[in-house]
């Protein structure tokens, strides 16, 4: 009876071991079972995500292709475009273009481009020689009518390695914005006596009173448009002397005004109106004195070039 106990205890442990292990088991292949079914469902999860981003994706690409389609459809022919005559005004002057159309690009750091207005004079003659003292080089945008009697300063403009420029033949603005045809008949005269006094044709040029002003306002998005047409790059001004409205201005104010007005700007191409004009003796007085306060405060002085990006005034399409 006692060995039947014993062994009968023995067995009784050998059944709860046999239990516990079988259970421990059980539960190690439900985690499993678990493990797989979770990985099966977010991998059938994120295989619906991406059918249906894909399918958003596609949506998307049709939505745009149809949009793209319409814009086209909307396009005239080319064969139709091609045969549409060119306004009158842009068959003059034919030849009065710039060929290749120059690519503007951003000023270096610290560069200032003084541009002189309504010369060539005496006056301008004056600023070339404290250009020449500082070596300097600046911009200046002649009146044609003011050519004759001055065509050795024209020269002298082209040989320092200044630019020229054109604004305009007469100075008359009613009479140079009374329509494309009359802005362009005295360009070309501008930019022919230009021609004949140096031997250059002008690339650059300034709209008499800006690009935009009360002059133009009929026709100034034409005007601007035909140019740009034939390759020509026009500059208006960031910075003024404040000489244009008084001829008294003193060498102070002129010099006062310019670091002010570029103190002022964050423009990448500062560009500053001065005049050199026949009545215009205090610009030519201070330019000496500009160039020596502008070098103080770290500028450069360079020419426009069509390959200067250029600051025009802002208007309403």
């Amino acid at each position: 009876m006692l060995r039947r106990r014993r062994y009968s205890g023995y067995s009784s442990r050998y059944r709860r071991r046999r239990v516990s292990v079988s259970a421990v088991f059980r539960f190690i292949l439900i985690i499993l079972l678990i493990g797989v079914i979770g990985y099966c469902a977010v991998t059938v999860y994120r295989a619906f995500r991406s059918s249906a981003y894909i399918a958003e994706l596609e949506s998307q690409n049709k939505t745009l292709q149809a949009t793209v389609d319409r814009y086209q459809a909307a396009l005239p022919d080319p064969s139709i475009v091609d045969s549409i005559e060119p306004m009158d005004y842009q068959t003059l002057y034919p030849e009065m273009k710039v060929d290749p159309k120059p690519t503007p690009a951003v000023a270096p750091a610290n560069t200032v481009y003084l541009t002189f207005d309504g010369g060539p004079s005496q006056n301008t003659a004056t600023i070339l020689d404290a250009l020449k003292n500082a070596g300097q080089k600046a911009t200046f945008f002649v009146v044609g009518k003011n050519i004759a009697g001055n065509e050795a300063i024209v020269k002298r403009i082209v040989d320092e390695g200044h630019t020229i420029g054109i604004r305009g033949y007469s100075n008359d603005y009613n009479a140079i914005y009374a329509s494309p045809e009359a802005f362009l008949e005295d360009f070309h005269q501008a930019y022919q006596a230009v021609y004949d006094a140096c031997g250059v044709y002008p690339a650059v040029f300034r709209f008499p009173g800006g690009s935009v002003s009360p002059y133009n306002q009929a026709n100034y998005e034409q005007l601007i448009a035909e140019m740009l047409r034939r390759g020509f790059i026009y500059y208006d001004w960031s910075v003024s002397a404040g000489d244009d409205t008084s001829a008294s201005r003193t060498i102070t104010q002129i010099t006062q005004a310019v670091l002010s007005g570029l103190s002022k700007k964050s423009s990448s191409t500062p560009v500053v109106l001065l005049h050199d004009g026949a009545n215009k003796t205090s610009t030519a007085a201070a330019c000496a004195n500009l160039l020596s306060e502008l070098s103080k405060a770290g500028y450069t002085c360079d020419r426009l070039t069509g390959s200067v990006r250029p600051v025009t005034f802002a208007y309403n399409r």
